[in-house]
């Protein structure tokens, strides 16, 4: 077949070529290009594509993102990627460095971050909706959960496929009398807050600490344990419990907790779109530890069984090693924690510090080292897309 070049004609790509070649673009350059045409400007806003950028970032370039847990300046963020490079993240204007102003990421859900901001002598507190990569900004409307008078508010984020909406959970806890006094749902869909049965959390006390995955958000907690035993033995303490908020349809249930050995530390997190936690384990007798042990367990739902169960599997077991960790999150087939070496006497400079990765499947141990790096830090998978902190449908009508 003979082929007809025009010399006039513009240089060409079929449209389907073209969005595929886009969608692997980082996001600082699709923000580049939507000055290039108002067709661009116009795809970067559609659903679809901003579905299939953030399906091909999320399998190809999954990152995590760290921050000092505590301190004068807790949103220092800091950004590891796939190709095990540590970056600063530049926060938001919002998030001033003034000591009146208290800022706390409640979790990470497809590259957007949902912040609670405290300023002294104001109340309520803020939330809000940041996307770090194309750097916007939304206020989520304040929910009555939030300060409910006396009483802690915890929070989660999270997204579920199934609805297509992000929702934000605040649970109010009166921890004078252990007793969960209500919750709310905001839906990003409907931009407003609903109230939550708490029917299924009597007797349970939830803690900070969420994260989210398959469509639920997951907090650790307790429930009562046994009356104390007589003189001379133990005293029985509180049962573990994990507490599991369904984002579609808008109910908590309960997850025990496994069966775990000793007094480790731990820390939620997600393997293989699985609830599961890291936890570490010190050897010898406080305040001289030898050594630490990782273990990694991992929560599967018993649907063979007569009513509901759960099954938890313990996946990974590292060697004992002469280092204290943080426990943080899975990323990839890594364990990340922060971890600092124990002083041994021929370490002349002292010990050594930093991001410590632990794969699950090679065993394999290496430490990131990591300037002026904190021992307890926050972990958060992320990746960087243009998910938009507004509902879609408010996007594509503007």
């Amino acid at each position: 077949m003979k082929q007809t070049v025009m010399s006039d004609a513009a240089p060409f790509l079929p449209k389907e070529i073209m969005t595929n070649i886009l969608k692997r673009l980082p996001v600082k350059s699709l923000m580049r290009f939507r000055c290039v045409c108002k067709h661009w400007k116009d795809l970067f806003k559609t659903p679809s594509f901003i579905s299939d950028h953030l399906c091909h970032v999320s399998h190809q370039n999954p990152s995590v993102l760290f921050f000092q847990s505590y301190g004068a300046n807790p949103l220092q963020l800091r950004l590891l990627d796939c190709e095990m490079q540590v970056r600063d993240v530049q926060k938001a204007p919002q998030f001033d460095s003034s000591p009146s102003m208290s800022v706390n990421i409640i979790g990470s859900c497809n590259g957007l971050l949902c912040v609670e901001v405290l300023r002294r002598g104001i109340t309520p507190k803020s939330l809000l909706l940041w996307n770090p990569a194309t750097r916007d900004v939304r206020e989520v409307p304040s929910s009555r959960a939030i300060d409910y008078g006396g009483c802690n508010c915890l929070l989660g984020f999270g997204f579920s496929p199934l609805v297509n909406d992000y929702k934000i959970v605040a649970i109010a806890v009166d921890y004078s009398d252990i007793t969960v006094r209500g919750a709310e749902a905001y839906s990003l869909s409907r931009d407003s807050w609903k109230e939550i049965e708490v029917e299924n959390l009597e007797d349970v006390t939830p803690y900070r600490d969420s994260v989210s995955s398959n469509g639920a958000i997951f907090w650790y907690g307790s429930t009562p344990g046994e009356e104390e035993e007589e003189e001379g033995e133990e005293e029985e303490e509180a049962d573990g419990v994990i507490v599991s908020f369904d984002i579609a349809m808008e109910v908590f249930t309960l997850i025990p907790w496994p069966p775990l050995s000793g007094n480790p530390s731990f820390t939620l997190t997600v393997y293989e779109d699985n609830i599961a936690m890291i936890t570490e384990l010190g050897i010898g007798d406080f305040p001289t530890i030898e050594s630490s042990i990782i273990e990694l367990w991992v929560v599967e739902e018993d649907i063979d069984s007569s009513g509901e169960g759960w099954n938890w599997t313990r996946k990974f077991t590292s060697g004992p090693c002469p280092w204290t960790f943080h426990p943080g999150t899975i990323w990839r087939d890594e364990i990340v924690t922060s971890g600092t070496e124990i002083d041994r006497e021929t370490l002349e400079d002292g010990p050594r510090s930093g991001l410590c990765m632990f794969n699950v499947t090679t065993n394999e141990f290496k430490m990131l080292p990591i300037p002026n790096h904190c021992s307890c830090c926050v972990f958060l998978n992320y990746v960087e897309s243009i998910v938009p902190v507004a509902s879609i449908q408010n996007i594509e009508e503007r």
